[in-house]
C-alpha cells in the first residue's frame, strides 16, 4: 500500500478545514443569535481557562455545522446560481481511464474548496444576520443603517467570488478532462 505523500495530506486537511470548519465556526457562532443553548455550548471553549476537551468538542460540533451548512450552500449555488456550469456526464470515467485525477486534484484544491468555504460563509453570514436583524431592528439607528450596509456588501462579495471559484472548478477540471 502507497503511503500518502504529506504534501498532499497537508493539502487536503487544510482544505477540509477551509471547506467545512470554519464556515460551521461561523455558523455556529451565528446560531448564538438564534439560542441561547448554542451561546452556552461554545462559551467554555473560549474561556482563558479552557481545556481540550470543551475545544475539541466545539470543533466537532463546528464540523457538523459547517456540513449542515455545506448542504445549504450546494443547493444555493450549485443547484440554483451555477446551475449552468456542470461536468461532461462521462466527466468521471474518464478521470480514472485517463490517469489525470492528480491533476484534477489540484483543480478541487485550488478551486472547489475555495468555492465551499465562500458559499458556506455566504450561508452562515446570512443566518448570522438574520438572528442579529432580529433583535436590532428595535433599535434602528445609524448603526443598524451602516451594519445592515456592509452585510448586503459583504453578502454579494461571497455570493460572486463562490459562484467564480465554482465556474473556474467546472471550467479547468473539463478542460483537464478533455485535454484541451
Amino acid at each position: 500500500m502507497e503511503t500518502p505523500d504529506v504534501k498532499d495530506l497537508t493539502s487536503t486537511s487544510f482544505g477540509y478545514i477551509i471547506a467545512f470548519l470554519l464556515p460551521g465556526l461561523l455558523g455556529l457562532y451565528a446560531l448564538t443569535y438564534w439560542s441561547s443553548t448554542a451561546a452556552q455550548l461554545i462559551g467554555p471553549a473560549f474561556k482563558a481557562d479552557a481545556n481540550v476537551g470543551p475545544s475539541v468538542i466545539l470543533l466537532l460540533i463546528a464540523l457538523g455545522v459547517g456540513l449542515l451548512v455545506s448542504a445549504l450552500r450546494f443547493y444555493l449555488f450549485e443547484k440554483l446560481l451555477c446551475r449552468n456550469h456542470k461536468f461532461p456526464t462521462d466527466m468521471f470515467s474518464k478521470l480514472a481511464a485517463e490517469k489525470k485525477l492528480e491533476s484534477f486534484k489540484a483543480v478541487v484544491d485550488e478551486h472547489y474548496r475555495y468555492h465551499q468555504f465562500y458559499g458556506g460563509c455566504c450561508v452562515a453570514v446570512l443566518i448570522l444576520y438574520a438572528g442579529w436583524f432580529r433583535h436590532a431592528v428595535y433599535n434602528l439607528d445609524r448603526r443598524f443603517i451602516l451594519v445592515s450596509v456592509a452585510f448586503i456588501l459583504f453578502e454579494w462579495l461571497t455570493i460572486v467570488t463562490g459562484m467564480d471559484a465554482f465556474v473556474r472548478y467546472v471550467q479547468r477540471g473539463t478542460t483537464i478532462v478533455n485535454g484541451d
